[in-house]
């Protein structure tokens, strides 16, 4: 499990975007209770700045290069890496002081272990830290401290955890819609620290010998053109050149078959990884089956005891469903199967009589044995499902192989004859002697070129392997989010929405079979479809659908990974939301911010609409409603226009905040 950022105060001093207000402490001070802050400003007045802030004080000068650029994460370098100068002054660029003796500091959790971290904003240097009862003013120490609190392989990953889900930048992806994004969030989030830094070492020295791979074959290419046009000149009726002729007419037949079954491999594979997501899919469907069957035998044992016993009924409940007893904390699966019988054949658990003498509870058993029958039923259903779908599985795997092998062959061939097309050249009259050189030079790189071939094969198939038992691993958790998902996103939306368990196949550099990553799609109702239908893109939802929709999947991955409590930062898109659905977005902020030790700091314009009233008659309710409101127009520097409306922004700020009075 993994521990996210719960924030609990933030001090900024000496920074003169925020001066503070006139009748309190210089400065900008925020206390994070459990549940909702909110921050309200205007334009100008340093919400986005407040946020960024919040940002890098925790990761400090470091980020992973070129995160925000391009369409898809894909297979970026997800290693923390120092940012450039120019960077670093980022909050020193919008004060002609150049922020000089301004500090920072935040305390916030991660899980059990209480993190303070004060930082320069001229530059963003350690003051000093401290990650429970370690104290470092060095950035590694610290990095490293809070990737293990965090429960992460690396601190890239928590700069990965910080960007894709505790924060909602207005600049976010849409994870829904960003199979490379989910691929390295269910990797970091549901995988094992040391098995997730795994993945990223294999992912990387694909990419590395790739590209060392390919710059080499670009050499071989080029000594292959000259030395083919010094074969042309050998001289004709040459003993030897009947047999070099024909081998090369041999070798070119065999390229040309090779690069035909190079060019259906990939439909081959597609054809592989369908059977496989089938096969998956069908797994999913049967272990929700297997768990409705379970339901039911535990409401056929309570069926089975009347009145209070409840102590009996569980006991027998938690022998059948865990194979312990609670007496003696014997593991008697043994036994557990004999209760099983019993229920089966309609008889009493306890003292194997017939049930149809005992009046008080035949009619409640006979409607649990139902239940238990038919979900059997779909249990059988599933198993004969799983059956069908696992040789279709095996079916296109043996497919695959024997295609594979094929192609094997036929680069043993052509291995074989390319030395003994050496051999020929060797033997050639003494003025052919540059050209004997030539294809031993050639022999050489070639040999070097197909080493580094099968070296990268190699790799490759290692990591599809490695992928794919950790995707059986991930399946175990894929449940849990489908169902979390559906309770945040139905709390949002009208509209049926739901998520479907898949893989998407992609390729690690620009050679090899794709692998199968494993992602989740969106489905989706609306009002021209029956029922729920895939949507296969932002563009496919409206904008307040689409920005909703990707933060439940946020609070989903966030719930199902995490450990305890969590934080969210969002700068609230208030103008992509009509009045209905901004209020439905404001009760589930509250209801996340509601959830045990959860903290959510939204920030928004001080604007008319629903959302803001939702908000502020929620934290009205709090005994702390003084602390949980952050008002940017009493502690950051006005801007012109926020001085010219001054008169304006008052009197709708007193509409506003009257709950709060």
């Amino acid at each position: 499990m993994k521990s996210f950022p719960v924030f609990e105060r933030l001090d900024v001093n000496e920074y003169g975007l925020y001066p503070g207000p006139a009748d309190g402490p210089a400065g900008l001070h925020i206390e994070c209770r459990p549940g909702l802050t909110l921050v309200v400003g205007a334009n100008g007045l340093g919400k986005t700045t407040l946020i960024t802030l919040l940002f890098r004080l925790l990761t400090g000068p470091s980020d992973i290069p070129q995160l925000g650029v391009g369409d898809e994460l894909g297979f970026r370098r997800l290693a923390a890496s120092p940012i450039p100068p120019f960077q670093r002054g980022i909050f020193a660029n919008r004060l002609s002081t150049r922020a000089v003796g301004a500090t920072a500091r935040i305390e916030f959790l991660l899980g059990s272990t209480k993190i303070t971290v004060e930082r320069r904003l001229d530059n963003l240097a350690i003051v000093n830290a401290k990650v429970g009862d370690v104290e470092t003013d060095d950035e590694t120490s610290y990095q490293a401290e809070v990737a293990k609190a965090a429960g992460l392989g690396s601190f890239g990953d928590f700069i990965l955890m910080l960007r894709y889900l505790v924060f909602y930048f207005e600049d976010r992806r849409a994870l829904v819609w960003d199979p490379s994004a989910q691929r390295q969030l269910l990797r970091m989030l549901f995988l094992p620290p040391d098995l997730a830094q795994r993945w990223t070492e294999l992912e990387r020295s694909i990419l590395q010998n790739d590209s060392r791979m390919r710059n080499f074959q670009a050499v071989v290419g080029k000594e292959e053109k000259l030395l083919t046009k010094g074969l042309a000149k050998i001289t004709d009726g040459v003993a030897l050149g009947a047999e070099l002729q024909a081998l090369e007419t041999l070798q070119e037949t065999s390229r040309e078959r090779l690069e035909d079954l190079e060019s259906y491999t990939d439909e081959l594979d597609k054809q592989r990884q369908d059977a496989r997501l089938s096969s998956l899919r069908v797994k999913q469907d049967r272990e929700a089956r297997f768990r409705a069957l379970e339901h039911a035998k535990l409401l056929a044992i309570e069926a089975r005891f009347p009145g209070r016993l409840e102590t009996g009924r569980y006991m027998v409940a938690h022998l059948m469903s865990e194979h312990d007893c609670l007496v003696c904390g014997t593991h008697a699966p043994e036994a557990a199967q004999m209760y099983a019988d019993r229920l089966s054949s309609g008889k009493c658990v306890v003292c194997d009589s017939d049930l149809e003498k005992s009046e008080q509870i035949v009619e409640a058993r006979q409607v649990a044995d139902e239940r238990v029958a038919k979900t059997a039923h779909q249990m059988e259903q599933a198993d004969r499902e799983l059956a069908t779908t696992t040789r279709e599985r095996e079916m296109a795997e043996a497919q695959f192989d024997t295609h594979t092998a094929e192609m094997t062959q036929l680069r043993s061939e052509i291995a074989t004859r390319s030395a003994r097309l050496t051999q020929i050249v060797e033997m050639l009259p003494p003025d052919e002697a540059a050209l004997r050189q030539q294809r031993t030079e050639l022999a050489a790189i070639r040999g070097r070129l197909e080493t580094m071939k099968a070296e990268l094969a190699a790799e490759r198939a290692t990591f599809r392997k490695f992928v794919e038992e950790c995707t059986e691993a991930l399946l175990s958790s894929s449940a849990e989010i489908v169902a979390t998902f559906e309770q945040f996103a139905g709390k949002f939306l009208s509209e049926r929405v739901s998520l479907t368990w898949t893989s998407r196949p992609a390729a690690v550099g620009q050679g090899g079979e794709a692998i199968p990553f494993p992602a989740f799609e969106l489905n989706m109702s609306g009002s021209d479809f029956s029922d729920t239908v895939r949507r296969a893109g932002p563009d496919d939802v409206s904008e307040s659908q689409r920005e909703f929709i990707d933060l439940a999947f946020r609070m989903s991955l966030m719930r199902t990974a995490g450990q305890g409590a969590a934080g969210l930062v969002i700068d609230t898109p208030e103008s992509s939301l009509d009045a209905v659905f901004a209020k439905r977005a404001g009760d589930v902020l509250l209801r996340f911010g509601d959830e045990p030790g959860n903290t959510v700091l939204v920030t928004s314009n001080l604007v008319e609409g629903s959302l803001l009233p939702t908000l502020i008659n929620g934290i009205a309710a709090t005994p702390e409603k003084a602390e949980r409101l952050v008002d940017l127009f009493e502690i950051a520097r006005p801007t012109a226009a926020v001085a010219a409306d001054r008169e304006e922004y008052d009197q709708l700020r007193e509409k506003l905040f009257e709950p709060l009075q």
